[in-house]
Protein backbone atom coordinates (compact mmCIF):
# COMPACT_ATOMS: atom_id res chain seq x y z
CA UNK A 1 0.00 0.00 0.00
CA UNK A 2 1.31 3.41 -0.57
CA UNK A 3 2.11 5.55 2.42
CA UNK A 4 0.78 8.92 3.26
CA UNK A 5 2.64 11.77 1.77
CA UNK A 6 2.60 14.87 4.11
CA UNK A 7 0.31 16.67 3.62
CA UNK A 8 -2.15 13.52 3.61
CA UNK A 9 -0.81 13.38 7.09
CA UNK A 10 -1.54 16.86 7.95
CA UNK A 11 -5.05 17.00 6.26
CA UNK A 12 -6.53 13.16 7.17
CA UNK A 13 -8.92 14.34 9.61
CA UNK A 14 -10.18 16.83 6.67
CA UNK A 15 -14.47 16.45 5.95
CA UNK A 16 -16.47 18.54 4.23
CA UNK A 17 -19.81 20.46 5.64
CA UNK A 18 -22.79 20.80 3.35
CA UNK A 19 -22.02 24.52 2.66
CA UNK A 20 -19.80 23.88 -0.38
CA UNK A 21 -22.46 21.58 -2.04
CA UNK A 22 -24.89 24.65 -1.80
CA UNK A 23 -21.97 27.34 -3.09
CA UNK A 24 -20.48 26.10 -6.14
CA UNK A 25 -22.83 25.53 -9.02
CA UNK A 26 -23.07 22.24 -9.81
CA UNK A 27 -21.77 18.81 -7.85
CA UNK A 28 -18.66 18.43 -10.22
CA UNK A 29 -17.08 21.76 -8.74
CA UNK A 30 -17.05 20.41 -5.32
CA UNK A 31 -15.99 16.78 -6.86
CA UNK A 32 -13.45 19.57 -8.23
CA UNK A 33 -11.80 19.37 -4.04
CA UNK A 34 -12.90 22.67 -3.15
CA UNK A 35 -12.85 22.55 0.96
CA UNK A 36 -14.00 25.16 3.79
CA UNK A 37 -10.22 26.11 3.64
CA UNK A 38 -10.00 26.24 -0.29
CA UNK A 39 -13.08 28.48 -0.66
CA UNK A 40 -11.42 31.63 0.08
CA UNK A 41 -9.32 31.65 -2.97
CA UNK A 42 -9.91 34.37 -5.10
CA UNK A 43 -10.13 34.32 -8.66
CA UNK A 44 -10.31 31.06 -10.58
CA UNK A 45 -11.73 29.65 -7.76
CA UNK A 46 -14.35 31.93 -6.88
CA UNK A 47 -15.60 31.81 -10.24
CA UNK A 48 -19.26 30.53 -9.68
CA UNK A 49 -21.98 32.22 -11.00
CA UNK A 50 -22.73 35.68 -8.67
CA UNK A 51 -18.75 35.44 -8.10
CA UNK A 52 -15.52 37.66 -9.73
CA UNK A 53 -16.37 39.58 -12.65
CA UNK A 54 -14.78 37.35 -15.54
CA UNK A 55 -13.33 40.81 -16.84
CA UNK A 56 -11.44 40.51 -13.54
CA UNK A 57 -10.02 37.21 -13.89
CA UNK A 58 -6.29 36.78 -14.76
CA UNK A 59 -5.32 35.89 -18.61
CA UNK A 60 -3.97 31.96 -17.60
CA UNK A 61 -4.05 30.50 -14.67
CA UNK A 62 -2.56 27.30 -13.42
CA UNK A 63 -2.42 25.25 -10.30
CA UNK A 64 -1.48 22.13 -11.65
CA UNK A 65 0.78 20.18 -10.21
CA UNK A 66 4.81 21.39 -11.26
CA UNK A 67 6.22 17.55 -9.88
CA UNK A 68 5.32 13.81 -10.33
CA UNK A 69 4.04 11.98 -7.05
CA UNK A 70 5.79 9.40 -4.76
CA UNK A 71 3.18 7.58 -7.22
CA UNK A 72 5.75 6.93 -9.49
CA UNK A 73 8.07 3.90 -8.88
CA UNK A 74 8.50 1.55 -11.11
CA UNK A 75 8.98 -1.27 -8.28
CA UNK A 76 9.46 -4.69 -10.28
CA UNK A 77 7.95 -6.72 -7.03
CA UNK A 78 4.93 -5.06 -8.10
CA UNK A 79 3.71 -7.17 -11.28
CA UNK A 80 6.43 -9.83 -9.92
CA UNK A 81 5.40 -12.88 -12.11
CA UNK A 82 2.24 -11.56 -13.82
CA UNK A 83 4.68 -11.78 -17.50
CA UNK A 84 7.27 -12.75 -18.99
CA UNK A 85 10.01 -10.54 -20.45
CA UNK A 86 11.21 -10.95 -23.72
CA UNK A 87 14.80 -11.55 -24.92
CA UNK A 88 15.04 -9.07 -27.60
CA UNK A 89 16.86 -11.95 -30.13
CA UNK A 90 14.12 -14.40 -28.92
CA UNK A 91 11.16 -15.22 -31.02
CA UNK A 92 7.57 -15.54 -30.35
CA UNK A 93 5.38 -18.01 -31.99
CA UNK A 94 1.72 -17.87 -31.91
CA UNK A 95 1.19 -21.30 -33.39
CA UNK A 96 -1.98 -22.18 -35.47
CA UNK A 97 -3.93 -19.26 -35.00
CA UNK A 98 -6.91 -18.01 -36.72
CA UNK A 99 -5.73 -14.52 -37.54
CA UNK A 100 -7.44 -11.26 -37.80
CA UNK A 101 -5.03 -9.39 -39.79
CA UNK A 102 -7.78 -6.37 -39.89
CA UNK A 103 -6.68 -5.52 -43.62
CA UNK A 104 -10.30 -6.74 -44.26
CA UNK A 105 -12.88 -8.68 -42.66
CA UNK A 106 -11.48 -11.90 -43.52
CA UNK A 107 -9.46 -14.25 -41.15
CA UNK A 108 -6.72 -16.45 -42.42
CA UNK A 109 -6.86 -19.60 -40.75
CA UNK A 110 -3.94 -22.10 -39.24
CA UNK A 111 -1.46 -19.45 -39.68
CA UNK A 112 1.63 -19.16 -37.56
CA UNK A 113 3.24 -14.89 -36.26
CA UNK A 114 5.93 -15.08 -34.99
CA UNK A 115 7.91 -11.67 -33.51
CA UNK A 116 11.00 -10.64 -32.52
CA UNK A 117 12.20 -7.81 -30.99
CA UNK A 118 8.68 -6.28 -30.11
CA UNK A 119 7.85 -6.65 -34.59
CA UNK A 120 6.27 -9.21 -36.60
CA UNK A 121 8.62 -11.00 -38.43
CA UNK A 122 6.30 -13.68 -40.14
CA UNK A 123 2.82 -14.65 -41.27
CA UNK A 124 2.47 -18.16 -42.83
CA UNK A 125 0.71 -20.75 -42.55
CA UNK A 126 1.32 -23.63 -40.19
CA UNK A 127 3.35 -26.20 -40.97
CA UNK A 128 7.00 -24.88 -41.60
CA UNK A 129 10.28 -25.20 -39.31
CA UNK A 130 10.15 -22.67 -36.59
CA UNK A 131 13.11 -20.90 -34.96
CA UNK A 132 15.36 -22.36 -32.77
CA UNK A 133 14.66 -21.83 -29.31
CA UNK A 134 11.37 -20.10 -29.87
CA UNK A 135 8.91 -19.39 -27.36
CA UNK A 136 5.73 -21.21 -28.95
CA UNK A 137 2.25 -20.21 -28.00
CA UNK A 138 -0.62 -23.29 -28.88
CA UNK A 139 -3.43 -21.17 -30.64
CA UNK A 140 -5.29 -24.11 -31.82
CA UNK A 141 -8.85 -22.89 -31.94
CA UNK A 142 -7.74 -19.54 -31.31
CA UNK A 143 -7.88 -15.93 -32.45
CA UNK A 144 -4.81 -13.73 -32.79
CA UNK A 145 -5.28 -10.01 -33.44
CA UNK A 146 -3.94 -6.54 -32.91
CA UNK A 147 -4.46 -5.50 -29.10
CA UNK A 148 -6.88 -3.36 -28.66
CA UNK A 149 -6.95 0.65 -27.96
CA UNK A 150 -8.54 3.18 -25.26
CA UNK A 151 -8.18 6.32 -27.06
CA UNK A 152 -10.38 7.79 -24.19
CA UNK A 153 -8.62 7.30 -20.82
CA UNK A 154 -8.03 8.76 -17.62
CA UNK A 155 -5.92 6.96 -15.13
CA UNK A 156 -6.55 7.34 -11.70
CA UNK A 157 -3.33 9.28 -10.95
CA UNK A 158 -2.63 11.24 -7.50
CA UNK A 159 -3.51 14.06 -8.56
CA UNK A 160 -7.43 12.92 -9.88
CA UNK A 161 -7.27 11.13 -6.45
CA UNK A 162 -6.16 14.44 -4.21
CA UNK A 163 -9.26 16.50 -6.02
CA UNK A 164 -11.67 13.73 -4.68
CA UNK A 165 -10.40 12.86 -1.66
CA UNK A 166 -12.03 15.72 0.52
CA UNK A 167 -15.61 14.07 -0.68
CA UNK A 168 -14.06 10.92 2.24
CA UNK A 169 -13.91 10.84 6.02
CA UNK A 170 -9.68 10.65 6.40
CA UNK A 171 -8.89 10.84 2.56
CA UNK A 172 -5.84 12.96 2.98
CA UNK A 173 -3.90 13.44 -0.36
CA UNK A 174 -6.65 10.24 -1.62
CA UNK A 175 -3.21 8.21 -2.24
CA UNK A 176 -4.16 5.42 -0.34
CA UNK A 177 -7.12 4.62 -2.68
CA UNK A 178 -5.00 4.81 -5.77
CA UNK A 179 -3.92 1.05 -7.31
CA UNK A 180 -0.47 1.25 -7.99
CA UNK A 181 0.32 2.72 -11.62
CA UNK A 182 2.40 -0.83 -12.92
CA UNK A 183 -1.01 -2.63 -11.36
CA UNK A 184 -3.08 -0.08 -13.51
CA UNK A 185 -1.07 -0.75 -16.86
CA UNK A 186 -1.04 -4.23 -16.55
CA UNK A 187 -4.86 -4.44 -15.98
CA UNK A 188 -5.45 -2.72 -19.01
CA UNK A 189 -3.03 -5.16 -20.54
CA UNK A 190 -4.83 -8.01 -19.12
CA UNK A 191 -8.29 -6.49 -20.93
CA UNK A 192 -6.28 -7.02 -24.49
CA UNK A 193 -5.70 -3.05 -24.81
CA UNK A 194 -2.91 -2.23 -25.99
CA UNK A 195 -3.03 1.78 -26.84
CA UNK A 196 -4.39 4.30 -24.52
CA UNK A 197 -4.81 8.23 -24.87
CA UNK A 198 -4.71 10.07 -21.54
CA UNK A 199 -6.84 12.62 -21.75
CA UNK A 200 -6.25 15.15 -19.14
CA UNK A 201 -2.11 14.95 -18.34
CA UNK A 202 -0.21 15.68 -15.95
CA UNK A 203 3.62 14.37 -14.62
CA UNK A 204 2.76 11.35 -13.28
CA UNK A 205 0.84 11.05 -16.89
CA UNK A 206 4.03 12.06 -18.35
CA UNK A 207 6.18 9.64 -16.61
CA UNK A 208 3.83 6.52 -17.10
CA UNK A 209 3.96 7.44 -21.01
CA UNK A 210 7.80 7.63 -20.75
CA UNK A 211 8.50 4.89 -18.48
CA UNK A 212 6.38 2.39 -20.91
CA UNK A 213 8.33 3.76 -24.18
CA UNK A 214 11.77 3.11 -22.40
CA UNK A 215 10.92 -0.38 -21.17
CA UNK A 216 10.72 0.85 -16.95
CA UNK A 217 7.14 -0.37 -17.01
CA UNK A 218 4.87 -2.62 -18.86
CA UNK A 219 1.92 -1.04 -20.08
CA UNK A 220 0.03 0.11 -23.42
CA UNK A 221 1.63 2.76 -25.75
CA UNK A 222 0.30 6.28 -24.68
CA UNK A 223 -0.22 9.48 -25.59
CA UNK A 224 -0.74 11.98 -23.13
CA UNK A 225 -2.61 15.25 -23.25
CA UNK A 226 -2.45 18.85 -21.34
CA UNK A 227 -4.56 19.33 -18.35
CA UNK A 228 -8.25 20.31 -19.20
CA UNK A 229 -7.94 24.28 -21.35
CA UNK A 230 -10.86 25.46 -19.65
CA UNK A 231 -12.95 28.71 -18.49
CA UNK A 232 -14.80 30.05 -15.84
CA UNK A 233 -16.20 28.57 -14.21
CA UNK A 234 -14.08 25.08 -14.33
CA UNK A 235 -15.79 22.27 -14.57
CA UNK A 236 -13.15 20.20 -13.09
CA UNK A 237 -10.43 20.83 -10.40
CA UNK A 238 -8.09 23.07 -10.57
CA UNK A 239 -5.56 20.52 -9.97
CA UNK A 240 -6.32 19.05 -13.58
CA UNK A 241 -7.19 22.15 -15.41
CA UNK A 242 -5.56 25.35 -17.33
CA UNK A 243 -7.63 28.11 -16.38
CA UNK A 244 -8.18 31.18 -19.86
CA UNK A 245 -10.07 34.33 -19.88
CA UNK A 246 -8.96 35.95 -23.17
CA UNK A 247 -6.39 35.83 -26.60
CA UNK A 248 -3.28 36.13 -24.59
CA UNK A 249 -4.46 33.22 -21.64
CA UNK A 250 -5.09 30.99 -24.77
CA UNK A 251 -1.55 31.66 -26.30
CA UNK A 252 -0.01 31.20 -22.91
CA UNK A 253 -2.23 27.65 -22.62
CA UNK A 254 -0.73 26.64 -25.89
CA UNK A 255 2.83 27.84 -25.49
CA UNK A 256 3.00 25.66 -22.16
CA UNK A 257 1.49 22.81 -23.43
CA UNK A 258 4.40 22.51 -26.21
CA UNK A 259 7.47 23.05 -23.76
CA UNK A 260 5.65 19.93 -21.38
CA UNK A 261 5.77 17.51 -23.77
CA UNK A 262 2.12 16.75 -24.14
CA UNK A 263 1.17 15.34 -27.12
CA UNK A 264 -1.68 16.72 -27.68
CA UNK A 265 -4.22 19.54 -26.15
CA UNK A 266 -7.39 19.37 -24.55
CA UNK A 267 -9.65 22.28 -24.83
CA UNK A 268 -12.75 22.24 -22.49
CA UNK A 269 -16.38 23.23 -22.33
CA UNK A 270 -15.97 26.91 -20.76
CA UNK A 271 -13.08 27.94 -22.91
CA UNK A 272 -13.95 31.31 -24.33
CA UNK A 273 -14.16 31.87 -28.36
CA UNK A 274 -11.02 34.10 -28.12
CA UNK A 275 -8.97 31.83 -25.45
CA UNK A 276 -9.50 28.73 -27.80
CA UNK A 277 -8.25 30.82 -31.00
CA UNK A 278 -5.08 32.16 -28.83
CA UNK A 279 -4.62 28.18 -28.31
CA UNK A 280 -5.50 26.88 -31.68
CA UNK A 281 -2.83 29.86 -33.28
CA UNK A 282 -0.15 28.71 -30.98
CA UNK A 283 -0.74 24.98 -30.91
CA UNK A 284 -0.61 24.98 -34.84
CA UNK A 285 2.58 27.19 -35.34
CA UNK A 286 4.29 24.43 -32.89
CA UNK A 287 2.53 21.53 -34.57
CA UNK A 288 0.83 19.74 -31.30
CA UNK A 289 -2.78 18.41 -32.33
CA UNK A 290 -5.96 19.85 -30.51
CA UNK A 291 -8.45 16.94 -29.28
CA UNK A 292 -10.92 17.78 -27.05
CA UNK A 293 -14.20 19.16 -25.88
CA UNK A 294 -15.63 21.59 -28.44
CA UNK A 295 -16.26 25.21 -25.91
CA UNK A 296 -19.94 26.22 -26.12
CA UNK A 297 -18.79 29.78 -26.82
CA UNK A 298 -17.20 28.09 -29.96
CA UNK A 299 -19.22 25.35 -31.48
CA UNK A 300 -19.09 22.52 -33.47
CA UNK A 301 -19.09 23.81 -36.93
CA UNK A 302 -16.37 26.24 -35.90
CA UNK A 303 -14.16 24.11 -33.97
CA UNK A 304 -13.97 21.72 -37.37
CA UNK A 305 -13.52 24.52 -39.94
CA UNK A 306 -11.16 26.14 -37.31
CA UNK A 307 -8.65 23.26 -37.63
CA UNK A 308 -9.80 20.95 -34.38
CA UNK A 309 -7.81 17.97 -34.87
CA UNK A 310 -10.70 16.07 -32.99
CA UNK A 311 -13.73 15.44 -31.10
CA UNK A 312 -12.82 13.29 -27.96
CA UNK A 313 -17.03 12.67 -27.57
CA UNK A 314 -19.75 11.57 -30.08
CA UNK A 315 -22.47 13.74 -27.22
CA UNK A 316 -20.06 16.68 -27.76
CA UNK A 317 -22.13 17.31 -31.23
CA UNK A 318 -25.50 18.04 -29.78
CA UNK A 319 -24.57 18.00 -25.70
CA UNK A 320 -24.69 21.60 -25.38
CA UNK A 321 -28.10 22.30 -27.20
CA UNK A 322 -31.11 22.67 -25.17
CA UNK A 323 -33.83 23.57 -28.27
CA UNK A 324 -35.13 21.48 -30.92
CA UNK A 325 -31.74 21.27 -32.99
CA UNK A 326 -30.43 19.05 -30.35
CA UNK A 327 -32.69 16.05 -31.40
CA UNK A 328 -32.60 17.37 -35.53
CA UNK A 329 -31.06 14.22 -37.40
CA UNK A 330 -30.41 16.80 -40.33
CA UNK A 331 -27.93 18.80 -38.10
CA UNK A 332 -26.28 15.71 -36.93
CA UNK A 333 -25.97 14.26 -40.80
CA UNK A 334 -24.68 18.32 -41.82
CA UNK A 335 -22.16 18.13 -39.08
CA UNK A 336 -21.03 14.53 -39.75
CA UNK A 337 -19.94 15.67 -43.95
CA UNK A 338 -18.59 18.50 -42.44
CA UNK A 339 -16.24 16.48 -40.44
CA UNK A 340 -15.80 13.76 -43.13
CA UNK A 341 -14.42 16.46 -45.00
CA UNK A 342 -11.83 18.36 -42.77
CA UNK A 343 -10.55 15.10 -41.85
CA UNK A 344 -11.81 15.02 -37.99
CA UNK A 345 -11.21 12.56 -35.70
CA UNK A 346 -14.09 11.78 -33.70
CA UNK A 347 -13.89 9.12 -30.48
CA UNK A 348 -17.40 7.65 -29.89
CA UNK A 349 -17.37 7.17 -26.19
CA UNK A 350 -20.95 5.92 -26.09
CA UNK A 351 -20.65 3.94 -23.30
CA UNK A 352 -20.20 6.99 -20.79
CA UNK A 353 -23.37 8.58 -22.57
CA UNK A 354 -25.56 5.16 -21.72
CA UNK A 355 -23.89 5.98 -18.32
CA UNK A 356 -25.07 9.55 -18.16
CA UNK A 357 -28.53 8.81 -19.14
CA UNK A 358 -28.59 6.03 -16.66
CA UNK A 359 -27.62 8.06 -13.87
CA UNK A 360 -29.68 10.96 -14.85
CA UNK A 361 -32.95 8.02 -14.27
CA UNK A 362 -33.81 7.75 -18.21
CA UNK A 363 -33.03 4.24 -18.72
CA UNK A 364 -32.28 1.11 -16.49
CA UNK A 365 -28.26 0.87 -15.98
CA UNK A 366 -26.74 -1.40 -18.49
CA UNK A 367 -24.12 -4.45 -17.74
CA UNK A 368 -21.43 -3.03 -15.36
CA UNK A 369 -18.27 -4.86 -14.26
CA UNK A 370 -18.68 -3.47 -10.87
CA UNK A 371 -16.44 -6.08 -9.58
CA UNK A 372 -13.57 -4.88 -10.82
CA UNK A 373 -14.17 -0.60 -10.11
CA UNK A 374 -12.03 1.02 -7.33
CA UNK A 375 -13.21 0.58 -4.20
CA UNK A 376 -13.53 3.93 -3.77
CA UNK A 377 -15.42 4.65 -6.83
CA UNK A 378 -17.82 1.97 -6.18
CA UNK A 379 -18.67 4.36 -2.90
CA UNK A 380 -18.05 8.05 -4.64
CA UNK A 381 -19.38 7.38 -7.52
CA UNK A 382 -22.43 5.07 -6.72
CA UNK A 383 -25.64 5.82 -8.36
CA UNK A 384 -26.58 6.33 -4.88
CA UNK A 385 -24.48 8.69 -2.94
CA UNK A 386 -24.68 12.10 -2.45
CA UNK A 387 -22.84 13.31 -5.74
CA UNK A 388 -24.62 11.25 -8.09
CA UNK A 389 -28.29 12.49 -6.41
CA UNK A 390 -26.98 16.27 -6.73
CA UNK A 391 -26.45 15.59 -10.14
CA UNK A 392 -29.29 13.92 -11.47
CA UNK A 393 -31.89 15.96 -9.45
CA UNK A 394 -29.87 19.73 -10.37
CA UNK A 395 -32.68 20.81 -12.66
CA UNK A 396 -30.79 23.04 -14.59
CA UNK A 397 -28.99 19.92 -15.75
CA UNK A 398 -31.71 17.67 -16.78
CA UNK A 399 -31.58 18.41 -20.59
CA UNK A 400 -28.01 16.34 -20.46
CA UNK A 401 -29.69 13.28 -19.39
CA UNK A 402 -32.54 13.54 -22.65
CA UNK A 403 -31.61 10.65 -24.70
CA UNK A 404 -28.32 11.06 -24.40
CA UNK A 405 -27.12 7.53 -25.02
CA UNK A 406 -29.62 7.36 -28.01
CA UNK A 407 -28.35 10.67 -29.51
CA UNK A 408 -24.39 9.27 -29.18
CA UNK A 409 -25.53 6.08 -31.19
CA UNK A 410 -26.98 8.59 -33.78
CA UNK A 411 -24.22 10.96 -33.99
CA UNK A 412 -21.53 8.16 -34.34
CA UNK A 413 -23.78 6.25 -37.00
CA UNK A 414 -23.97 9.68 -38.99
CA UNK A 415 -20.28 10.11 -38.71
CA UNK A 416 -19.61 6.18 -39.50
CA UNK A 417 -21.32 6.81 -42.80
CA UNK A 418 -20.11 9.91 -44.04
CA UNK A 419 -16.71 8.51 -43.72
CA UNK A 420 -15.53 10.21 -40.09
CA UNK A 421 -12.56 8.03 -38.69
CA UNK A 422 -14.22 7.09 -35.28
CA UNK A 423 -11.67 5.98 -32.17
CA UNK A 424 -12.99 3.15 -29.42
CA UNK A 425 -12.78 5.24 -26.20
CA UNK A 426 -14.54 5.05 -22.79
CA UNK A 427 -14.31 7.78 -20.39
CA UNK A 428 -13.38 5.89 -17.43
CA UNK A 429 -13.27 6.23 -14.44
CA UNK A 430 -16.35 7.81 -14.90
CA UNK A 431 -19.54 6.80 -12.64
CA UNK A 432 -19.95 2.71 -13.72
CA UNK A 433 -17.02 2.85 -16.52
CA UNK A 434 -14.62 0.30 -15.50
CA UNK A 435 -10.96 0.65 -16.48
CA UNK A 436 -10.01 -1.93 -18.97
CA UNK A 437 -13.21 -4.21 -19.24
CA UNK A 438 -15.69 -1.15 -20.46
CA UNK A 439 -13.91 -1.31 -23.52
CA UNK A 440 -15.67 -4.27 -24.38
CA UNK A 441 -18.88 -2.74 -23.81
CA UNK A 442 -17.96 0.34 -26.54
CA UNK A 443 -17.84 -2.35 -28.74
CA UNK A 444 -21.15 -4.22 -28.45
CA UNK A 445 -22.46 -0.64 -28.32
CA UNK A 446 -20.84 0.37 -31.38
CA UNK A 447 -21.66 -3.06 -33.45
CA UNK A 448 -25.67 -2.95 -32.06
CA UNK A 449 -26.34 0.38 -31.87
CA UNK A 450 -24.50 2.64 -34.20
CA UNK A 451 -24.30 0.65 -37.47
CA UNK A 452 -20.83 -0.53 -37.15
CA UNK A 453 -20.47 -3.82 -38.42
CA UNK A 454 -17.82 -6.48 -36.35
CA UNK A 455 -14.32 -5.80 -38.40
CA UNK A 456 -15.02 -2.63 -38.55
CA UNK A 457 -15.15 -2.12 -34.71
CA UNK A 458 -12.43 -3.60 -34.30
CA UNK A 459 -10.64 -1.87 -37.09
CA UNK A 460 -11.36 1.34 -35.24
CA UNK A 461 -10.01 0.11 -32.38
CA UNK A 462 -6.45 -1.43 -33.96
CA UNK A 463 -5.27 -0.04 -37.66
CA UNK A 464 -7.06 2.93 -37.21
CA UNK A 465 -5.94 3.93 -33.58
CA UNK A 466 -2.32 3.28 -34.70
CA UNK A 467 -2.77 5.41 -37.75
CA UNK A 468 -4.42 8.09 -35.10
CA UNK A 469 -0.97 8.04 -33.45
CA UNK A 470 0.83 8.66 -36.62
CA UNK A 471 2.20 4.93 -36.56
CA UNK A 472 3.76 2.59 -39.71
CA UNK A 473 1.93 1.61 -42.64
CA UNK A 474 1.97 -1.47 -40.56
CA UNK A 475 1.33 -1.02 -37.09
CA UNK A 476 -2.24 -1.80 -35.65
CA UNK A 477 -2.19 -4.74 -37.74
CA UNK A 478 -0.95 -8.07 -38.26
CA UNK A 479 1.53 -8.00 -40.27
CA UNK A 480 5.46 -8.07 -41.23
CA UNK A 481 6.77 -5.26 -40.50
CA UNK A 482 3.99 -4.33 -37.84
CA UNK A 483 4.44 -3.56 -34.07
CA UNK A 484 3.89 -6.76 -32.48
CA UNK A 485 1.38 -5.84 -29.83
CA UNK A 486 -1.29 -8.67 -30.22
CA UNK A 487 -3.87 -10.18 -27.92
CA UNK A 488 -5.19 -14.27 -28.27
CA UNK A 489 -9.06 -14.45 -27.55
CA UNK A 490 -10.61 -17.95 -27.28
CA UNK A 491 -13.42 -16.77 -29.50
CA UNK A 492 -13.82 -15.38 -32.46
CA UNK A 493 -15.15 -11.42 -32.58
CA UNK A 494 -16.12 -11.76 -36.06
CA UNK A 495 -18.80 -14.01 -35.17
CA UNK A 496 -19.83 -12.56 -31.86
CA UNK A 497 -18.32 -9.17 -30.55
CA UNK A 498 -18.76 -10.16 -26.64
CA UNK A 499 -15.44 -12.75 -27.63
CA UNK A 500 -13.38 -9.41 -27.18
CA UNK A 501 -13.54 -9.80 -23.09
CA UNK A 502 -11.94 -13.50 -24.06
CA UNK A 503 -8.77 -12.64 -23.85
CA UNK A 504 -5.84 -15.95 -23.80
CA UNK A 505 -2.87 -14.27 -23.73
CA UNK A 506 -1.77 -10.48 -24.31
CA UNK A 507 2.13 -9.28 -26.08
CA UNK A 508 3.01 -6.10 -25.06
CA UNK A 509 5.98 -5.04 -26.48
CA UNK A 510 8.73 -7.40 -25.08
CA UNK A 511 6.07 -8.47 -22.49
CA UNK A 512 3.67 -11.95 -22.44
CA UNK A 513 1.04 -12.48 -20.38
CA UNK A 514 -0.35 -16.00 -20.31
CA UNK A 515 -3.60 -17.54 -19.02
CA UNK A 516 -2.21 -18.08 -15.43
CA UNK A 517 -0.96 -14.99 -15.40
CA UNK A 518 -3.67 -13.04 -15.92
CA UNK A 519 -5.48 -14.95 -13.26
CA UNK A 520 -2.79 -14.53 -10.67
CA UNK A 521 -2.54 -10.56 -11.83
CA UNK A 522 -6.56 -10.37 -11.55
CA UNK A 523 -6.24 -11.78 -8.01
CA UNK A 524 -3.08 -9.57 -7.21
CA UNK A 525 -5.38 -6.33 -7.99
CA UNK A 526 -8.56 -7.62 -6.21
CA UNK A 527 -6.12 -8.43 -2.97
CA UNK A 528 -4.90 -4.55 -3.36
CA UNK A 529 -8.30 -2.92 -3.31
CA UNK A 530 -9.09 -5.43 -0.07
CA UNK A 531 -6.08 -3.77 1.65
CA UNK A 532 -6.89 -0.18 1.28
CA UNK A 533 -9.18 1.81 3.92
CA UNK A 534 -12.81 1.41 4.10
CA UNK A 535 -14.05 4.55 1.92
CA UNK A 536 -16.88 6.68 4.07
CA UNK A 537 -18.66 9.73 2.60
CA UNK A 538 -17.83 12.59 4.30
CA UNK A 539 -21.10 14.60 2.94
CA UNK A 540 -24.22 14.97 4.57
CA UNK A 541 -26.89 11.89 3.53
CA UNK A 542 -29.00 14.47 1.58
CA UNK A 543 -27.42 17.61 0.60
CA UNK A 544 -29.24 20.52 -0.43
CA UNK A 545 -29.73 21.40 -3.89
CA UNK A 546 -26.96 23.51 -5.86
CA UNK A 547 -28.28 27.43 -6.41
CA UNK A 548 -27.46 27.87 -9.14
CA UNK A 549 -26.49 26.00 -12.90
CA UNK A 550 -22.90 26.21 -14.01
Amino acid sequence: MTPLSPLAQQTAARTHAAAPWRTWCCPLHFMGGFSPDRDARRGWLASAPGAADAAALPSFSDQTPKTRSAMCTADAALTAGLMQRLDAERVLVFRNARVLTMRGWQALPAHDVWVQGGRIAAVQPTGGALPEHALVVDASGKTLMPGLSDIHAHPFTAPWAQAFAGMVQGGGDGQWYVLPYALQLWELLACGITRIEVMAGCPDALWLRDSVRNGQLAGPRMAVGSPLVDGAPLIHTPLMSYAVADLEGGRQAGERIADLGYDFAKPYSHLPADGYEGLMQVLQRRGVRVMGHVPVSVGVEAAVRRGQHGIAHSAELFYNERGPERYDPARLERLARLMAEHGTWLQGTVVVSERVEALGGRRPLGSVDEAHMPTFHQTVFHRDSPMMNMMAANPEKQYLFDETYRLSCLAVAAAHRAGVRVLTGTDYPNPYVVAGYSLHEELVHLTQQCGLLPHEALHASTRRAAEYHGGGAEDGLVAVGGIGDLVLLDGNPLDDIHHTRRVHAVLAGMHYIGPDALAAGKARIAQAYAAMPPVVMAMPPQAAAPEAAS
